[in-house]
């Protein structure tokens, strides 16, 4: 009986220090200096346009010009894609993305294995979502009122 016990109280311990452990690993993600809160459509291959959003939204950071996304349930997983160019300016989206409010920015990117990409940002994440890449924050066009 008494092992009983012990072996609970021991698990119960354990299921506490990981859940700490977690909460603090994505405290310490969504709080680092430059991150905000993203999605990014990659195509299949070079030259298909088709993307599709991912369900989960991620922790975006630049590094040079290089977006690495944290995402998972302790937002450890970091998935980096190297940036060619940006194609076009950071613009409104003329739809929705799911988990990043009404009016999301986008910004259409080329990678550097040629994949088209779209990186889409919360509006609150404002110049960040440009990061390395300072001409797509020029409009190309009158900003609809």
């Amino acid at each position: 009986m008494i092992a009983v016990v012990a072996l609970s109280a021991a698990l119960v311990v354990a299921l506490l220090a990981a859940a700490a452990a977690t909460v603090r690993a994505r405290r310490r993600t969504a709080h680092m200096r430059s991150i905000f809160r993203c999605k990014v459509a990659v195509a299949a291959r070079p030259g298909d346009l088709a993307m599709r959003w991912p369900r989960q939204a991620a922790y975006g950071l630049w590094v040079h010009d290089v977006l690495v996304l944290f995402s998972g349930i302790t937002r450890t997983h970091a998935q980096p894609y190297a940036v060619h160019f940006a194609e076009g300016a950071v613009e409104t989206s003329p739809r929705p993305v799911k988990g990043l409010g009404p009016w999301p920015v986008v910004l259409a990117m080329q990678l550097d294995d040629g994949r088209h990409a779209l990186l889409a940002a919360d509006r609150s994440a404002g110049a960040l979502v440009a990061g390395p890449f300072l001409a797509a924050l020029v409009p190309t066009r009158k900003p609809v009122t």
